[in-house]
């Protein structure tokens, strides 16, 4: 039996927690920040291509208030496929009277129209998206957004980057499909922070270690003043728990343990992702996604969704039943991961295959209803 319903993409491992270690000091964050902490977060910060860091329980905590640092005249431009955490965290803005506008991505005129209003305005904004958009099954046009918010003085461009760090890093290729150094988003969209203020909007990223690379803990990362900001205003940081020691100990074990084996892992994981899609392709199948380790199949009806389901489960091949497109569409998703048998992998592909075949279930690119 194989279960391809959870996130840790590279794997999960049994790890040996340190004796003695102390679950909490019953301080706040904002009074106290222990150096295992800090190190985290700027280690995330790092590999992202960022000057700083600070760590917190999740990424709903960071969201909750992150949108206080927006200026007096900011406005929030929001990616309406944005992770439900994300959204959340603009109702916040709401409360406060901040104007914030949603957009759909894939109607290109939709964001240039909202900036040309907030220039009108003489509006800050700040644009919040994904950076692998799950609904899309790609990822967001970053250099595209850094492009449209350049003419903006203090205009920051906010990625939730949870589903992509751990897996997605710098300079993919044929051999790595999903990159190197698992960054995410930024670097393998080839992203930079501005070499100096005005020369493009500022980065800010919130990331969850919790599928990549396994860790419930969060991080807010960018420019340095920035972080510094919202060290002194986080409202979260004096009035919620901190990241307890046991979860900063095991971030940080984490990422010692991706140094040194998250190469090899992000090796298997693509291997994986290419025999899965390979299998179907045998079948004359595809499914949406790409590279990424979380593949998507759209049946054309709601009811055949569910029938693939539960024949698939009653074969051993537990899969994620997901909300689609359209409410009359859900989609049925394999998120796979990097200590799966490839055996496993392929049994799921052929089930898929061999459940589809003389049936109109799925679309495909034969299909000219969506396309991969």
């Amino acid at each position: 039996m194989a279960d391809f319903t959870s996130a840790l993409y590279l794997g999960a491992r049994a790890v040996p927690w340190p004796a003695g270690l102390p679950l909490t000091s019953g301080r706040p964050a904002a009074l106290h920040e222990p150096a295992g902490h800090r190190w985290v977060a700027r280690e995330v910060a790092r590999r992202q291509g960022l000057d700083a860091g600070v760590l917190a329980p999740s990424s709903l905590h960071l969201f909750c208030d992150v949108l206080t640092l927006l200026p007096p005249r900011g406005a929030v431009l929001l990616d309406e496929g944005l992770y439900p955490v994300g959204r959340w965290g603009t109702l916040r803005a709401l409360l406060q009277g901040r104007p914030v506008h949603a957009f759909d991505p894939d109607r290109p005129a939709a964001l240039p129209r909202l900036l040309h209003r907030c220039a009108q305005q003489g509006l800050t904004p700040w644009l919040l998206t994904d950076g692998w958009r799950t609904p899309a099954h790609a990822p967001a046009p970053l250099a595209r957004y850094q492009q449209l918010l350049r003419p903006f003085p203090g205009a920051v461009l906010l990625i939730d980057d949870t589903q992509a760090f751990g897996v997605l890093g710098t300079r993919p290729d044929d051999r790595q499909p999903l990159g190197y150094g698992g960054g995410g988003s930024l670097p393998w969209a080839g992203l930079r922070p501005p070499a100096a203020e005005g020369q493009g909007p500022q980065l800010l990223t919130v990331t969850s270690l919790g599928k990549g690379l396994g860790v419930p803990v969060a991080v807010l990362a960018g420019p340095a003043p920035l972080i510094a900001q919202y060290r002194r205003r986080s409202e979260v940081r004096v009035h919620t728990s901190p990241v307890s020691e046991l979860h900063a100990w095991a971030a940080a074990e984490a990422l010692h343990h991706d140094a040194r084996c998250g190469s090899a892992a992000r090796q298997r994981l693509s291997g994986l992702v290419q025999l899965f899609r390979q299998t179907l392709a045998a079948g004359g199948l595809s499914a949406f996604g790409g590279p990424f380790p979380v593949q998507t199949l759209r049946p054309v009806r709601a009811s055949a969704a569910l029938a693939l389901h539960q024949q698939l489960r009653q074969q051993g091949h537990h899969a994620l039943l997901l909300a689609g497109p359209r409410p009359d569409q859900p989609a049925l998703a394999f998120c796979l991961r990097a200590d799966h048998p490839p055996a496993a992998v392929q049994a799921a592909a052929r089930a898929v295959v061999r459940l589809a075949r003389g049936t109109d279930w799925l679309l495909t690119p034969a299909n000219p209803l969506i396309s991969p």
